[in-house]
C-alpha cells in the first residue's frame, strides 16, 4: 500500500468525510446536505418564495443584499433549515437559525424548517418537545422586536458567531427553536 492508500483508509479519514445521508429518503431534499452554503441559501429563499406566493402573498426582488425578498412591500429576511442529525437519527424540530444581523436592512425575519417524514423512522423527538410533527415550520419576526429583545438584560437565545462577542461582530445564531417559537413576539406565518 502506497502513502496515499494509506491516508485515505484510515478510520478517522472515513469518519470524517462521511457524508450525512439521514436524508436520503427524501426526493426533494435527499442532496441538499451536498450544496455549498450560498446554494443552500439560494434553494431556501426559492422554497420560502414559493410557500409564500402559494399562499396568495406578493414577493420580489430585494432591493438591497441585507435582505433576501420583498414580502408584500415588506423587506424580508429569509432563514432556512433542514432539522439536524444527531448520529443517524434526525432531530424533529431541531433548526439552526444563523447570521442574523440587527445592523442589516431588513423589516421581517421568516424563518422556514423542515423536518423528516415520521414514516421514515429515522426521526428523534426529544423530551422537551411537545409540539405535534409538522414537516415543515414557518414563522417570522418583527426586526424592531429582534433589537429590542437583544438589547434586553439576561440570556439570549440568539448568540455571537463568527469572532464571537469580543470581536463585536453583528453575526448571531440561535440553535434552540423550541424555545425560541415560545417567545411572545414570534409568530407563525399564518399571522404574516
Amino acid at each position: 500500500m502506497n502513502l496515499f492508500e494509506s491516508l485515505v483508509t484510515d478510520t478517522n479519514w472515513k469518519k470524517l468525510t462521511k457524508v450525512n445521508g439521514n436524508w436520503h429518503r427524501d426526493p426533494t431534499f435527499c442532496n441538499y446536505h451536498k450544496l455549498g452554503n450560498k446554494q443552500k441559501g439560494t434553494l431556501g429563499e426559492y422554497f420560502v418564495e414559493r410557500m409564500m406566493k402559494e399562499r396568495g402573498h406578493d414577493v420580489v426582488p430585494p432591493t438591497h443584499t441585507d435582505h433576501d425578498k420583498i414580502v408584500d412591500g415588506i423587506k424580508t429576511e429569509i432563514k432556512f433549515s433542514l432539522a439536524v442529525s444527531e448520529g443517524d437519527k434526525i432531530v424533529k424540530d431541531k433548526f439552526i437559525i444563523n447570521h442574523v444581523a440587527m445592523t442589516k436592512d431588513w423589516d421581517r425575519l421568516l424563518f422556514c424548517g423542515i423536518n423528516p417524514a415520521m414514516e421514515w423512522g429515522n426521526m428523534k423527538v426529544r423530551k422537551n418537545d411537545d409540539m405535534p410533527h409538522q414537516r415543515m415550520r414557518a414563522y417570522f419576526i418583527e426586526k424592531e422586536d429582534f433589537v429590542q429583545y437583544m438589547n434586553s438584560s439576561g440570556n439570549k437565545l440568539f448568540k455571537h458567531q463568527q469572532s464571537g462577542e469580543k470581536g463585536g461582530n453583528d453575526d448571531y445564531i440561535c440553535t434552540n427553536f423550541l424555545e425560541l417559537v415560545s417567545l411572545p413576539f414570534v409568530k407563525p406565518i399564518q399571522e404574516w
